[in-house]
């Protein structure tokens, strides 16, 4: 079959969330041509954000399975991208290709049907689940899941072992206990993100905990065995859990094979060469955007790389992937936040200072019943002004924001303890934070 040839500014591989911002971002300018085989919109809309933020809420409520099933369906579009496909087409001068497509050269896309020359080729392919070595995973497979299988499941299962203590296994965990799912969670790590402040790494064990969950920490999975109708895994510490599912929540890779890299002198089993605007280091004007290009994997950092990507395409080209403070929250309950540097990479700082507040101790307990929340805040004496903070808390999903304007705006942390905060809200215990943070800048 010939192919038909057609030219355009832009040729993007992937119609995910990042490719969406970005032509909104471009404001209509240039031609483009975006190549998607699957669902326009990504994983976020279908497999992941969104019904697993609906199934956790509902849970959380004490809806039925049943009901919150056809929440998550309809909240899904039934698992139509009609509406994001329409959303995409009317932001400009897009044309949508449905086809999986790769690189033939610095300037050419091509797909089964067509071949498009562009000025400008951007990889937004997404990621995929990381598969670990499992002894005996390929004789078990029909009974072992990704994240994307346990939020298109029709029915919860009785035993699960959930393999990874990372945002998806937490999430995961929690949202199917609260459908009376008996969990256990194999993590390697002594403790639950160890990059954490140990305080908030305590508070979220803790939640997991309360609803039931058997976290086995510094434990790692070894082997999966056929076990009746279900599965045995093993780990290395002898230990046999048995369970009606296995969930592989170790982690995610971006998706570069199989869409050219090696015409442009790249290799798909090394990290994607991106910069510091993200563009990849290779010849041609080759930029890569949200999962794909080895950064934060949530949907606002996606959004955050387009816009970026669109500034050099179509603007002041003056924007960076690191111009904004990174910020995500865990949709647990209670809801964690973490933005700026991880603990880890900041408690040997000489100049950057560490304080925790008990929810608890604050007048905010009035608002809810939670006795394990903590806030963690951090700042450098050099500048007075925050740069990270970790906490799990009623209201820290929302509560996160503050810290991230906070931070972003450059306001002293002198300054911020002269706001006024509505009484008692979480606001008061972001307040008694930055009270007891205050003294620790003198000299």
């Amino acid at each position: 079959m010939s192919r038909s040839e057609r030219s355009a500014d832009i040729a993007i591989l992937g119609g995910g969330s990042a490719t969406s911002a970005l032509v909104n971002a471009l404001h209509g300018d240039p031609s483009v041509v975006v190549f998607e085989p699957g669902l326009v919109g990504g994983s976020c809309p279908f497999d992941a954000c969104i019904p697993s933020k609906s199934l956790l809420h509902d849970a959380a409520v004490g809806r039925s399975w049943r009901t919150a099933s056809e929440r998550r369906l309809d909240l899904t579009d039934h698992r139509s991208d009609t509406r994001h496909a329409e959303g995409l087409l009317d932001a400009g001068d897009v044309q949508l290709i449905r086809e999986r497509a790769s690189i033939i050269d610095e300037h050419r896309v091509a797909s089964d049907s067509t071949v498009v020359t562009a000025e400008h080729i951007v990889l937004a392919t997404g990621a995929v689940p990381v598969t670990p070595e499992l002894d005996g995973l390929d004789e078990v497979a029909d009974h072992v899941w990704y994240s994307a299988d346990a939020l298109r499941t029709t029915t919860p299962p009785r035993r699960l072992v959930v393999a990874g203590g990372g945002v998806v296994g937490c999430e995961l965990t929690q949202l199917f206990t609260g459908f009376g799912t008996e969990v256990v969670v194999i993590e390697p790590e002594s403790r639950l993100f160890a990059g954490f402040h140990p305080g908030v790494s305590r508070a979220i064990e803790s939640a997991l905990r309360s609803t039931g969950a058997d976290l086995r920490l510094g434990a790692t999975p070894t082997a999966v065995r056929r076990h009746g109708d279900g599965v045995a895994v093993f780990d290395d510490r002898d230990d046999e859990h048995r369970a009606d599912r296995l969930l592989l929540a170790v982690g995610r890779r971006p998706a570069v094979e199989g869409i050219g890299l090696e015409s442009l002198g790249l290799s798909t089993t090394s990290p994607l060469p991106v910069d510091e605007h993200g563009r990849v280091r290779s010849g041609g004007s080759i930029w890569a955007i949200g999962d794909v290009a080895g950064r934060e994997q949530y949907t606002h950092a996606a959004v955050h790389h387009a816009r970026v990507v669109a500034d050099h395409l179509a603007g002041s080209a003056v924007r960076r992937l690191d111009d904004v403070v990174p910020a995500a929250c865990m949709f647990i309950d209670p809801p964690v936040m973490t933005v700026g540097p991880s603990h880890a990479d900041t408690v040997d700082a000489p100049d950057v200072m560490w304080v925790s507040v008990d929810v608890a101790a604050t007048a905010a307990r009035a608002t809810t019943d939670e006795r394990n929340g903590v806030l963690a805040l951090a700042a450098d004496r050099r500048t007075r002004r925050l740069v990270a903070a970790h906490g799990i808390g009623a209201g820290f999903d929302e509560l996160v924001h503050a810290v991230v304007v906070a931070i972003d705006g450059d306001v002293p942390v002198d300054r911020l303890v002269q706001s006024m905060v509505p009484f008692p809200t979480m606001g008061d215990v972001l307040h008694a934070g930055l009270r007891r943070l205050l003294p620790t800048l003198d000299p």
